[in-house]
Parts: C-alpha cells; sequence; structure tokens
C-alpha cells in the first residue's frame, strides 16, 4: 500500500514538473499545437494525436464559518465547517483522430475528476465543408458555453451552466449545416458513456432530441455578432428506481473544492427541457458573452417530490395539466484586451477559443470579468457570482490565468443537507484560483 501510494505522488509530481517546463518553454516550440503520423498508409489517409493538460490551484476565504458545520458522507457526527486549499490537476486529456476522404472520426480519453473516462468518440461524414453528419457520443447542439471547448476554459464555469445543462456527452445522431450568417444543428440522443453500467434487468438511462440555431448578422475576421436558441426535451437520466430519481447539483468557484451547495433530488420526473437564449460580441479589444437559461422538470400523474437533503416539497405547480416546476439562471462575461487580439470565432462551431490565431510577442493579455446567478426558488436555494480575472497567453497553445471569484447562497443551499447553519444564514466565501493550460 505504501509502495502505491509512492507511485502516485511520483506521477502527480511528474506531472507538475512537466507541465511547468511546457510553460517555460520557448514560444516557438510550444506553439506546436499538432502532431500529424504518416504511418505508411495510403495519402488519402491521416492520422493523428492531440490534448490537453489543466492545472488548478485555489485557495478559499468563507465570510463567515464559525455559524456553519459540516457532515461528511458516511459521519455521524459533525465537524467545524472548513475549505482548504488545495491543487488539482482537473483534466489530462488526450485524442486521438483520423480521416479518409469525406469520413473523419475520433476518440478522447479522459483524466477528470479523480477518474478516466472516454469522452467523444464518433465517426462523422461532411457532405460539404459546411454540412456534416456525426454518429457517437458527443456534446450536444446546446448552449454556446457548454459547446466551447474545455481547451478554451480560462475560468470556471459559471454555476447556472454547470447545474442547468448538465456537461456531458450522450450517445446520438446529430447533423450540423453552417453559412456565414448562420449556424443549424440537431440530434437524437441516448445514455451517456459515464454512467452506462449494463446489466441484467438495468433500467435505461433515457433519451432526448437536442436542436440549436445561431445567426450572425455581423461576421468578419475583426467583428462577429452571435445571436443564438438552443432547447432540448428529455426523459430522466441516472434513473435508480421506478420513481425517475434524477440527482440535481451545480459546482461553484472551483472544481479543486468538488462540493456541490445547491444540489438536491427529485423523484417522479416524467420528463424535463431546457430553454437556452445565447448572445456574444467580439471585436479587436472587447469581448461578451452572456446566456440565459430555463430548465423545467414535469412529474408524472403522481406528484413529484424534490428535497434538498433537510426540506421536502410535493411539487403542486398545474401548467399545460402536468405537475411541473422551472430553475431559472443566467451568466454574462466580458473582457478587455490589455495586448493582442480578442480570441477568435469558429463558424463551424458557432463558438469561441479563448485565445486568437495570431499572437504578440510576449503574449497576449486580458482582463475579465463576470456575474451569474441562478434562482432554484425555495427547493435548494438562490446564488449569485462576480469574477474578476487576468489571463495570459504567451501562445496559442499555453495559458496562465489567476482570477478571484465572490459567491454568495441562501439558507436553502444546504449541500444535500451536509451543511448546517446555527443562525439560518446562507453561505459566502471567496475563491483565489490559479490555472495553467497546455494545449497541443
Amino acid at each position: 500500500m505504501a509502495s502505491s501510494n509512492r507511485s502516485k505522488n511520483y506521477a502527480l509530481i511528474a506531472s507538475v514538473i512537466v507541465a511547468g517546463g511546457l510553460l517555460l518553454s520557448s514560444t516557438k516550440a510550444a506553439a506546436q499545437t499538432g502532431i500529424a503520423l504518416r504511418l505508411g498508409q495510403p495519402d488519402e489517409v491521416t492520422l493523428g494525436v492531440d490534448g490537453r493538460l489543466t492545472l488548478d490551484m485555489a485557495a478559499f476565504a468563507p465570510v463567515d464559518k464559525s455559524n456553519f458545520t459540516y457532515l461528511p458522507s458516511g459521519a455521524t457526527q459533525e465537524e467545524p465547517f472548513r475549505m482548504a486549499a488545495g491543487t488539482s490537476i482537473t483534466q489530462a486529456r488526450l485524442g486521438f483522430f483520423g480521416g479518409y476522404g469525406n469520413w473523419t472520426g475520433r476518440i478522447d480519453v479522459n483524466y477528470t475528476g479523480q477518474r478516466i473516462t472516454f469522452c467523444d468518440i464518433y465517426a462523422a461524414y461532411a457532405f460539404s465543408p459546411q454540412t456534416r453528419l456525426v454518429l457517437g457520443h458527443q456534446l450536444e447542439p446546446m448552449s454556446i458555453g457548454m459547446n466551447t471547448s474545455t481547451r478554451h476554459g480560462s475560468v470556471t464555469t459559471p454555476l447556472p451552466l454547470d447545474f442547468l445543462i448538465p456537461y456531458t456527452r450522450h450517445w446520438g445522431l446529430a447533423g450540423t449545416h453552417w453559412g456565414d450568417k448562420y449556424w443549424l444543428g440537431a440530434g437524437l440522443f441516448a445514455g451517456s458513456s459515464e454512467r452506462v453500467n449494463a446489466r441484467e434487468n438495468h433500467m435505461g438511462e433515457g433519451y432526448g432530441v437536442s436542436a440549436r440555431a445561431v445567426w450572425r448578422p455581423i461576421n468578419t475576421d475583426q467583428t462577429t455578432v452571435h445571436l443564438g436558441f438552443s432547447a432540448v426535451a428529455r426523459t430522466p437520466e441516472r434513473v435508480t428506481s421506478d420513481d425517475g430519481i434524477v440527482v440535481l447539483g451545480g459546482r461553484s468557484g472551483s472544481v479543486v473544492e468538488n462540493r456541490k451547495f445547491i444540489a438536491g433530488g427529485f423523484s417522479g420526473i416524467d420528463h424535463y427541457t431546457i430553454c437556452d437564449l445565447e448572445a456574444a460580441y467580439r471585436d479587436d479589444r472587447f469581448f461578451v458573452q452572456g446566456e440565459a437559461l430555463c430548465s423545467t422538470f414535469a412529474t408524472k400523474e403522481s406528484p413529484g417530490v424534490i428535497t434538498n437533503g433537510v426540506k421536502t416539497y410535493n411539487i403542486d405547480n398545474i401548467i399545460y395539466g402536468s405537475k411541473s416546476v422551472s430553475f431559472w439562471g443566467g451568466y454574462l462575461v466580458g473582457s478587455y484586451m490589455l495586448r493582442g487580439k480578442q480570441r477568435s470565432y469558429s463558424n463551424s462551431g458557432a463558438a469561441f477559443s479563448n485565445v486568437n490565431s495570431e499572437v504578440e510577442p510576449g503574449g497576449n493579455v486580458e482582463l475579465m470579468i463576470g456575474a451569474s446567478a441562478i434562482d432554484t426558488q425555495n427547493y435548494m436555494g438562490q446564488a449569485y457570482e462576480a469574477l474578476g480575472a487576468v489571463n495570459w497567453y504567451p501562445n496559442t497553445a499555453m495559458m496562465l490565468g489567476l482570477s478571484y471569484t465572490f459567491t454568495s447562497f441562501s439558507k436553502d443551499a444546504v449541500a444535500l443537507g451536509r451543511l448546517r447553519s446555527s443562525n439560518g444564514d446562507g453561505l459566502s466565501y471567496r475563491t483565489l484560483q490559479l490555472r495553467a493550460q497546455f494545449v497541443f
């Protein structure tokens, strides 16, 4: 056992050293963002490898922790509430891709959340440079924030996005078509590889349909105006009984402190929908992006029950003849470039990168601010966040960022009943996070 622990420690130390070395390497060497292989295959066959490594370090300062206690999972005794600083390799990802004629394919292996999973696993056929069909494990056409690759995650995912849209891939068939002024996508999706554990008499993971439409009234190399709408309708996932139990929750501040203070369980779910409005603007100096989201859960004929771990509610708000409840949220983030030009925009993906395709000598530097809010009524509480960050991009493959986040929860955000308050107040805390990322 001791030898195993030492091996894990050596692996972590080695990963940190490699990440540090990559960040300190020369711009010219680090800017090589792709590896092309020709293993004696015909000229039409292409193979490649890419990946990313993200390292997060975070420290937390609760505004007032003296009035709070916490009951860890599996414990019977409450403890003084604390949030410990930590360092985590939040993502180490390796992707293998290839192509032959109009066909392309991809398999990604991802280390995140202290475990290894598969991410993108798909085959795609391009009918034209602007139209393609994708079959496999992939992100749905839903939300500019969710479809912005984690290789471009310069700050932590906003709490409303993390809570209202389960950030996971699904098995499905999707088609996309785009032009200079528009982008259209739709698909049919089933369960996720992260949760499917096929066994005898095991219940399904649910299924759904997604669609997204984007209009770009202005779309040039210098300026982009992006307006979009997307929607999802899905039967429950993570179903563990005939009651249709769905677990809800969202992380805040940093994935280093992985607790979900706004969290709950919902039984009796028949289906749920997610609607999303998105807008973004970019020129050479300024960038702003925002989304407004609504998730609605509809129950079966029997009353649905939702709990935050302390209180339990029967859903009795009748809408169109079915009992349902809606949660709302949104975020707005903007940045100004102190050095270099603003991030690039992908016409084919209808999303932004976090860096321009051209980087100034010495790197691009941006200042970023943001705000977000979520309202789950009195079921799981309300929360708002304020964000400030500075990010440095020494080249297109590297990013080093420092962010400050202030998060405030209402009294009903109790981490499934584990967070206890002696005076009934909600928790507030500050997060200081350093993020380093290398992409190749």
